[in-house]
């Protein structure tokens, strides 16, 4: 047997946790090998030392103390949402949701051109023609700002739970994450 094999089994072999061919083989190489009959010694020394632990007593206002000095400490200031990191958080959704749109709907960047300067030519239209011009175009322009509208405000409802929600409860785990390290 090696020390490399050996090492991890030192523990087991102390509580007699081992197979009886492992307990043989590691009783074997700990009585030839001077550096794993040290390990072992150190082992039991630890495994003493935890046994033999103590609970500390603790003077009778230790609660009280305790609470007295943390009401001493200044209250946490409240986390200010800057509104432009806002803002740059739903103009990053919204242009990855419009990239997205595009992706999916396999259109050609040329196509999607033509079909917005359709639009805006239709929309022109109607408004030059007078007020019988916009009464003509008026059903098509509220269903074009309704919709617009809907999906901003999808949009910036997601932005705004991913900011004021999910950020806070995301930094707060990986803070617990990185004490616990």
């Amino acid at each position: 047997m090696r020390c490399s094999s050996c090492e991890p089994l030192l523990d087991r072999y102390l509580e007699g946790t081992l197979s009886p061919r492992e307990m043989i083989d590691t009783s074997a190489h700990i009585a030839t090998c001077a550096a794993c009959a040290r390990l072992l010694e150190e082992v039991k020394v630890i495994d003493a030392l935890l046994f033999t632990t103590d609970v500390p007593e603790l003077p009778n206002n230790f609660t009280f103390a305790v609470m007295a000095e943390t009401r001493s400490l200044p209250a946490p200031k409240r986390l200010q949402h800057r509104v432009w990191s806002f803002v740059t958080l739903y103009v990053t959704a919204a242009w990855i949701a419009a990239l997205a749109t595009f992706a999916v709907s396999g259109a050609s960047l040329p196509k999607v051109g033509a079909a917005i300067a359709a639009g805006f030519g239709n929309l022109a239209q109607s408004f030059s023609g007078g007020a019988s011009g916009i009464a003509q175009g008026a059903p098509a322009l509220a269903t074009f700002g309704v919709g617009v509208l809907s999906v901003d405000l999808a949009l910036a409802a997601v932005a705004a739970t991913v900011y004021f929600l999910i950020r806070p409860r995301l930094a707060a785990h990986l803070a617990s994450v990185s004490e616990a390290q």
